[in-house]
């Protein structure tokens, strides 16, 4: 049973192996409420389409909202995470996301439904450096990388309960799923008031040069080469989201049972690799973050290799073995890379550091499946293959340094 830790002084340090578990459901339930804020709302698209008469360009922009005001929240949320401590930023960060809800349920048009989407994004935001630095100094760092790993998995499980949510549109209008899903982030954020740990981290004094905290994360050896990396991988993973199918369709013409058997083993490999990735870390890696991130690249070429013989082959089985190393791999980078970031970061400044970690990753979100597009118009799964292969190389020639 890993042992917690609370931002607060030595005497706290044991606890209660219930509230162990309790603290972690709730970083886990943390996750999950990202994930549940935009599918809430892009599950009930098609009545959005029809209520407020939104185009599909104005449709797929509500996610761009979500993803650029996520990736711009990042930094800033880290440093806000330092100076209030981690149960106080969760909490906050359910009410933004609570409120970015409520003003997406009562839009009239496009402009107030964008809005409503940049607070939830700029909510989870806040949610990613406080539940990493919540991982990283309540628990003991013997489990430190499965917990920052298994953490993760409260992406998919969020984003199924934003769908189900959304059902609820079909019985009652559109607007009845995305309210019950700000109830949902309310009665989250008054959890984590009433049962995370009190205390703030206690931050040392300036260093003697005057360097504010930012110049100090930014400077910090190592980090912004790792930060790299991570936008590598998270940029795979969005690419991998949002051209999978129109990849498969292109090769194979794929049908329904194609489309779907693909992307259940991409989804399955992630939920897999999210789990084993940070438990091999730490029984057999000794928590090197670097080093198993790594590995995970070399399998990912692996993954990128039999997406490119299924452009040979004509046969749906490279398709699906693909989906599934690269979601085992690619997919399941994220709890790594927030512990490679634990290890370069002094306590102090680490809520900063993640922050500037995730906006690396979400960055590579925004920018790669673009750059994947392009090579997918020019060159069709070839050069989508070719493209994911210099992606992952480059990300192995950048962790070279810290093997």
């Amino acid at each position: 049973m890993p042992t917690a830790r609370c931002d607060k002084p030595p005497s706290c340090d044991m606890i209660n192996p219930i509230r162990v578990k309790v603290q972690f459901s709730l970083i886990f339930i943390a996750h999950a409420l990202g994930a549940m804020s935009v599918l809430s709302v892009l599950t009930a698209g098609p009545q959005l389409v029809t209520a407020l008469g939104l185009t599909p360009l104005q449709l797929g922009g509500l996610a761009s909202v979500y993803s650029a005001a996520l990736a711009a929240a990042s930094l800033p949320a880290g440093l806000v995470t330092d100076r209030l401590g981690t149960r106080t930023a969760l909490s906050l960060a359910a009410l933004i996301i609570a409120s970015g809800l409520v003003v997406s349920a009562t839009s009239q048009g496009v402009v107030q439904l964008g809005a409503g989407m940049a607070l939830c994004g700029a909510g989870y935001g806040l949610i990613n450096p406080a539940a990493g630095l919540a991982i990283t100094l309540w628990f003991s760092p013997k489990w430190r990388t499965t917990l920052l790993s298994l953490k993760q998995t409260g992406v998919p499980a969020g984003a199924a309960l934003g769908s189900l949510t959304a059902l609820l549109g079909q019985v009652w209008g559109w607007q009845a799923g995305i309210l019950c899903a700000a109830v949902i982030a309310l009665l989250a954020g008054l959890l984590f008031l009433l049962l995370l740990p009190r205390g703030a981290l206690r931050h040392p004094p300036r260093t003697e040069s005057g360097q504010n905290r930012l110049i100090e994360i930014l400077a910090l050896p190592g980090l912004g080469r790792a930060n790299l990396v991570a936008g590598l991988t998270n940029g795979v993973q969005f690419a991998l989201w949002a051209h999978i199918p129109d990849l498969l369709q292109r090769t194979y013409e794929a049908g329904a049972a194609l489309l779907g058997l693909s992307l259940a083993a991409l989804h399955l490999g992630t939920f897999a690799g999210r789990v084993a990735w940070g438990a091999l870390t730490d029984r057999h890696l000794r928590g090197n973050a670097a080093h198993a991130l790594w590995w995970l690249c070399l399998m990912g070429l692996a993954g990128v290799a039999a997406l490119g013989a299924s452009a040979v082959i004509a046969h749906p089985l490279p398709a699906v073995l693909a989906c599934f190393l690269l979601g085992f791999t690619a997919c399941s980078a994220v709890g790594l890379h927030v512990a490679l970031t634990a290890r370069i970061a002094p306590d102090y400044l680490l809520g900063g550091a993640m922050g500037y970690t995730m906006l690396f990753t979400n960055l590579g979100g925004i920018i790669v499946p673009l750059v994947l597009g392009l090579a997918i118009s020019l060159a069709g799964m070839g050069g989508a293959a070719l493209t994911f292969a210099v992606l992952l190389g480059l990300a192995l020639a950048l962790l070279v340094k810290f093997q």
